[in-house]
């Protein structure tokens, strides 16, 4: 069973690598051999390398793809035409795609589903702590929201900013200044919140929360703070996701509120799914995955340290996988892929 990953991030950018790692692990205890090539965060090498994979003369017997920037099209298509069964990973086709890529089970067969993460909750989760934090720090109403996202094109983004923005509208104290894009790094978002801070303080304006799209906004956030005399977690409430191990660390030390994720779990759970419509096939079977929808987590200090002790060494590995494969003998046809579940599949 050979499996092919294109990994839309960059090779050393932490988030992409601990998909591919929570992926590798459990492709080794479902004895799968998986192959992972690196996009670097270039949809248009993305798509190239995509339909390469697809033109081999053994091309893998699956395919694993991420609608990253809606720029997974052009590979689905090509791998329909090779008959190369594809599960789509994290970021599913938008509504204006299905026209041309199709459904599972439907005009495209080989699609055999999508396993995504609900990041519209994800977003409202967080935008709700902060509503929270301000309301405990007793900030002065309007709360003044600055928001950065990480593109407005790729459909995790797409999520997590309309949950984020579903808050703002049923609470008039919160009062959203920018929704502004920092294309997922630090760099980008320190630059962007500077100068946020730098309008504030010509405005006579207290900014009171920063809702960041995942753990690196957050960071970039936090040194503009500190550059305007500003401390996350004190002066302004500030929230990240990725379960990165430094947005751990900033949880642990109330710099942040929370950082949301496990959501790069999802390459696990890929191989999970891969692995059982395997079987399947194996019988005479041929049931689309359809679409298989996991939740996201926060982490914040009611179990930060909880998490710190079953997974805080990243050793993914620990996990048993295998404990996730929905089984013909018991005959559940839900998977449970709660973080309560993975500590309770760790091997001690």
């Amino acid at each position: 069973m050979n499996v092919t990953f294109i990994n839309p991030g960059k090779q050393g950018e932490r988030f992409w690598d601990m998909v591919t790692e929570t992926m590798q692990a459990a492709a080794t205890d479902f004895n799968i051999k998986l192959e992972v090539i690196y996009a670097e965060r270039n949809r248009v090498e993305m798509a190239s390398l995509g339909i390469k994979a697809t033109q081999r003369e053994v091309p893998p017997d699956y395919l694993i793809l991420v609608n990253e920037e809606q720029a997974a099209e052009k590979i689905i298509l090509a791998a329909a035409e090779k008959k190369i069964k594809t599960l789509m990973l994290l970021s599913d086709f938008l509504p204006k795609q299905r026209d041309r890529v199709g459904f599972p089970g439907g005009k495209n067969p080989h699609l055999l589903g999508a396993i995504t993460p609900d990041y519209f909750a994800a977003g409202k989760r967080m935008m709700t702590a902060l509503l929270h934090c301000a309301e405990q720090k007793q900030h002065k109403t309007p709360y003044h929201v600055l928001a950065i996202g990480g593109d407005q094109l790729t459909p995790a983004s797409i999520g997590r900013n309309e949950g984020a923005l579903s808050v703002i509208k049923q609470h008039n104290e919160l009062k959203l200044d920018r929704f502004l894009y920092a294309n997922w790094n630090q760099k980008d978002a320190e630059r962007l919140t500077r100068k946020y801070l730098h309008w504030a303080q010509q405005n006579q304006i207290i900014p009171s929360v920063i809702w960041a799209a995942n753990d690196p906004i957050a960071f970039g956030a936090k040194a503009a703070l500190e550059a305007h005399n500003l401390k996350a977690g004190e002066d302004v409430c500030l929230v990240g996701l990725n379960w990165s191990s430094e947005g751990l660390k900033l949880v642990k030390n109330g710099e942040m509120l929370l950082t949301d994720g496990g959501h790069f779990l999802g390459g696990a759970w890929s191989m999970v799914l891969l692995h059982d419509y395997h079987q399947q096939q194996l019988k005479g079977i041929d049931t689309p995955i359809g679409d298989i929808r996991f939740q996201m987590q926060s982490i914040d200090k009611t179990n930060i340290n909880l998490y710190l002790s079953h997974l805080g060494n990243e050793q993914w590995n620990k996990i048993d996988f295998t404990q996730f494969a929905l089984s013909d003998v018991d005959g559940s046809t839900d998977y449970d892929f709660s973080l309560e579940k993975v500590f309770s599949s760790i091997i001690q």
